[in-house]
């Protein structure tokens, strides 16, 4: 129970008026630029999903994607769940045209695999207060990799990274190749060991366990990154973007054992048209054929 006194002195930032929380507030996101010469170093531990043990992290496809002003933003990808995603049909139809042209602006349209995971920040020297915290830190194939080869290792024994007693430490080390952050020098630490609450190792005890469950009790909500399906404004958004997308490229495409063919710039518009459910007029005397390739982008 609230002590009464909390009714005196509460300030606007202490009401919860039932806002969205802030995704950000909670994401772990050091930079290379934020580190020492160029280069970010911290000490991390992957935690356990307390509300889903089984599931230690979020695994999602995304898009960057810009607008003709240059405006850019994420969304998921609905491939992430197995649904038809127009932007990934696009990407591909693109990038395998025999126009090098197009195979460029398939880069627009490039799907990227990140994950997120509950994180203990164990030490960090450009940012001390955050020591301590929980956080979620979204990352990509690199740092899932070296997860991996802990979990599935060819030769030694597996080490199951997330555990509170017998997991490892990640020694993060972002630093900056060819204008991009690299992390190639991040590794997991080689002895195992237990979490650390305020600085002391917890024991393996039913005091050590209880110590851990109210700690991780804190922890931001994992699933709030899961995937989500496009709101009306993302999937307008989407529409003008492949809308933007014009190939100048000459590849042509056989659409259906091969009854028509058509360029890459159609398919664009009919990629587009499909999400907004809108259609050319003049487009009549296509062949039927081609329903089964627009239905395929219709989500």
């Amino acid at each position: 129970m609230a002590n009464d006194l909390d009714i005196f002195g509460m300030s606007v930032n202490d009401l919860d008026i039932g806002d969205k929380p802030s995704m950000g507030s909670d994401l772990y996101s050091p930079k290379p630029d934020q580190g020492v010469d160029g280069t970010y170093s911290s000490l991390i531990r992957f935690l356990p999903n307390l509300k889903n043990p089984r599931k230690p992290f979020v695994r999602k496809f995304v898009y960057w994607l810009e607008d003709e002003d240059g405006n850019g933003f994420y969304v998921d990808s609905p491939s992430t769940v197995g649904d038809n995603c127009p932007v990934q049909d696009l990407f591909f139809k693109l990038r395998n045209s025999d126009s090098a042209v197009d195979n460029k602006l398939s880069e627009k349209l490039k799907r990227r695999e990140v994950f997120y995971s509950l994180i203990q920040i164990v030490k960090d020297p450009q940012n001390p207060d955050l020591e301590g915290q929980i956080k979620v830190y979204k990352f990509g194939w690199k740092i899932k990799q070296k997860i991996d080869e802990e979990l599935n290792p060819k030769f030694d024994e597996p080490v199951q990274v997330f555990d509170p007693f017998e997991g490892k430490n990640f020694e993060l080390v972002i630093s900056k190749k060819a204008g991009f952050p690299n992390y190639d020098s991040s590794k997991f630490q080689g002895k195992l060991s237990p979490m650390t609450i305020d600085g002391k190792k917890v024991s393996n005890t039913d005091a050590g366990k209880q110590a851990i469950l109210a700690y991780l009790e804190g922890s931001p909500e994992l699933e709030t990154w899961d995937y989500t399906p496009w709101s009306p404004e993302e999937r307008k958004k989407v529409t003008n973007v492949l809308h933007s997308i014009k190939s100048p490229g000459s590849s042509i495409d056989t659409i259906v054992n091969n009854s028509e063919q058509r360029s890459v710039s159609e398919d664009i518009d009919d990629a587009a048209d499909a999400l907004t459910g809108t259609s050319d007029d003049n487009d009549d005397g296509k062949e039927d054929d081609l329903d089964d390739f627009i239905d395929g982008l219709d989500l």
